[in-house]
């Protein structure tokens, strides 16, 4: 014999019996969403090229999930190269602080820089400069400071440091203070 439903415990068959075909319903409508929107995209494609190689990502092409992994995973400053390492550095301190231009000196030769000397600026400056005077030497340097800003032009009045056969001239600003603000991550760099 079968057992009579209270009005309640058939309510809620039945409202459990809707639930599921409404998900049901909706599952189907997402998946014929997501086979249109593929389909809608290949045809974009299509007008190019249709192989596997022009779905990939090129050396060229930057991939923005790889990117922000990335970044979120680190913040390291690029390697530079043999060139850039080999480079004739002058860093001077636009701070009011005694020693900064002397730790950026320490900080760039352990970085494996071999050529950087040490030197006062004439004035002090809130955000660190670069100036590049041979062009493609030292690019990855601006990657150490905060914000830096690129001059154009460098006087060498602005200095006692000889400043021939220079490449590359960084004035340490106040936000790249390292001696009055070590790194928190480091902090006795």
């Amino acid at each position: 014999m079968k057992k009579k439903q209270s009005a309640t415990g058939l309510f809620f068959s039945m409202f459990l019996r809707a639930i599921v075909v409404i998900l049901a319903i909706v599952i189907v409508c997402l998946g014929v969403a997501l086979v249109r929107s593929l389909i809608h995209n290949k045809g974009k494609d299509a007008g190019t090229t249709s192989t596997l190689a022009s779905q990939s990502v090129t050396e060229n092409q930057v991939d923005p999930l790889i990117t922000a992994a990335k970044t979120e995973a680190t913040t390291e400053t690029p390697q530079p190269s043999a060139a850039d390492l080999a480079a004739k550095i002058v860093v001077l301190n636009g701070t009011s602080t005694n020693g900064v231009a002397g730790a950026w000196k320490e900080k760039l030769n352990n970085a494996g820089y071999t050529s950087v000397e040490a030197a006062n600026y004439k004035g002090n400056t809130r955000k660190s400069l670069i100036y590049y005077k041979t062009q493609g030497k030292g690019a990855e340097l601006a990657s150490y400071l905060k914000d830096p800003q690129t001059l154009d032009n460098f006087e060498a009045s602005n200095t006692d440091a000889d400043l021939s056969e220079v490449d590359v001239v960084i004035v340490i600003g106040a936000d790249d203070d390292i001696v009055s603000n070590p790194p928190a991550d480091n902090p006795t760099e």
